[in-house]
């Protein structure tokens, strides 16, 4: 694995982690525009972005799909089992 994966895991586990927390101490932001489901695929858009970026526009991306699943599963999960520990459906 590269250490651009292991970055974006950790980046991915942080995001679900806040999408979670906020979700369960603002339970409102559950029906703005923009669900926390969808801070977390903003989120990882971003940092796609700024790693294009970072990278130089070499050609390729700088993750793998495989990689980019396995983050947002984990940044999902995260949110999720925060969510129900804090007793929001």
């Amino acid at each position: 694995m590269k250490q651009i994966d292991w970055i974006f895991y950790g980046f991915s586990l942080l995001c679900g982690i806040a999408a979670g927390v906020v979700s369960v101490m603002l339970p409102q932001s559950n029906t703005m525009v923009v669900s926390p489901y969808f801070w977390v695929i903003i989120a990882v858009a971003l940092f796609e972005t700024v790693a294009i970026y970072l990278r130089g526009f070499e050609f390729g991306p700088p993750l793998t799909m495989k990689t980019r699943v396995l983050g947002f599963c984990l940044a999902i999960g995260t949110m999720v089992v925060i969510r129900l520990g804090g007793g929001v459906a």
